[in-house]
């Protein structure tokens, strides 16, 4: 951990990661604003995502784990391929996929099980006095208390291999400030202005909006999270 600080460098890695893959986060962009404005505009499309949606809840958190791992990891590797940078594949890249994919899995049944919380804490709808208390604790508690220190811990387990003890030891206010910022800085800036739009959504839309723009998020937040430790990743 570096002994200084500054803004630069924190924003440095998600600077870093735009750049890399600006075209990935235009395609899932411009995909969900498309069925935006068909589901408003089209009854078939508005059928399929109503469809979809009942799926996704009949299945439970299962389903949903396994929904969030594919837009996690296969989805944007998907499209990285076709649209770049980088079109290649190797023994590494799909190793980390499938690690990735576990580390995606769980992360998209913590989601689901904290929006069950919010649900109960603040109720269901679109009015703002249930949107703002619940993205009060979704951007000052859950994400930067537990969503982005449990990545942070899963990104050291990849550094350090499974010791649950140098994970421990490893972690501090040096550590938060190095690898947590850095993640929480984008995070925000991302995911503020989607959630303000993605809470005012019908709930059926929600489902597969959420799915495409965590497509879009998934790679950065890799890059971020592990930056540093492949050396040639931002060459």
């Amino acid at each position: 951990m570096s002994s200084s600080w500054s803004l630069r460098e924190a924003v440095h890695p998600g600077w870093l990661a735009v750049r890399r893959y600006y075209r990935v986060f235009l395609f899932f962009q411009a995909i969900a604003l498309g069925l935006y404005f068909a589901y408003y505009h089209i009854r078939t499309v508005q059928n399929a995502v109503d469809i979809f949606a009942a799926w996704k809840a009949s299945g439970g958190f299962l389903l949903s784990a396994l929904l969030t791992a594919m837009a996690g990891t296969i989805l944007p590797e998907s499209v990285r391929t076709i649209v770049g940078p980088d079109r290649s594949w190797s023994r590494s890249r799909l190793r980390k996929l499938v690690w990735n994919f576990l580390f995606f899995a769980f992360n998209g049944l913590l989601v689901d099980l904290f929006y069950v919380l919010q649900a109960f804490l603040f109720g269901v709808g679109n009015s703002w006095s249930v949107v703002l208390p619940k993205m009060a604790l979704d951007f000052f508690g859950f994400i930067p208390l537990l969503a982005l220190p449990m990545s942070v811990s899963y990104f050291l387990w990849l550094e350090l291999g499974w010791s649950p003890a140098r994970i421990l030891r490893a972690w501090g206010w040096p550590l938060y400030r190095d690898r947590v910022v850095p993640l929480l800085i984008p995070d925000f800036v991302y995911w503020g202005p989607i959630l303000i739009f993605l809470y005012g959504l019908p709930l059926t839309l929600q489902v597969p909006f959420f799915l495409l723009a965590f497509s879009g998020w998934s790679l950065a937040f890799v890059f971020i999270g592990s930056h540093g430790l492949d050396q040639t990743a931002d060459k």
